[in-house]
């Protein structure tokens, strides 16, 4: 619920940037791309002469071109997922616990094991 929500709202920003980085990257190949566009050209490495758009810089281009939305679109179908997942991780974990019979004192008494063990 609570822990999806919040671990989307944080992270999404970040990986609509990374998205938009490597889409650009991969079309900057066929030079139809924003960083293709706007690239300096450096003819010292020879080959390829388009340069790599870096994270900061995408960032700035997506708020340039669309906003500070645009680092939070599809975040609400990005929250329903998480959240779906993690739902479902403790539909099974439930499940899973109660088909083998197994007590949260059993799984204390496992978690005590490992710490002594680790020490």
């Amino acid at each position: 619920g609570l822990s999806a929500f919040l671990s989307s709202f944080f992270s999404h920003p970040a990986d609509s940037v990374l998205t938009f980085v490597a889409q650009n990257s991969n079309n900057a190949n066929n030079g139809n791309s924003v960083a293709a566009e706007g690239a300096a050209n450096d003819t010292s490495q020879g080959g390829d002469t388009t340069k790599a758009m870096g994270l900061i810089e995408g960032c700035r281009i997506m708020i340039e071109q669309d906003g500070p939305g645009a680092l939070f679109r599809g975040l609400g179908s990005r929250c329903v997922w998480a959240g779906s997942i993690i739902a479902g991780q403790f539909l099974l974990y439930d499940v899973f616990r109660t088909y083998f019979h197994v007590s949260t004192s059993d799984l204390s008494q496992v978690y005590h094991i490992a710490v002594t063990v680790q020490n």
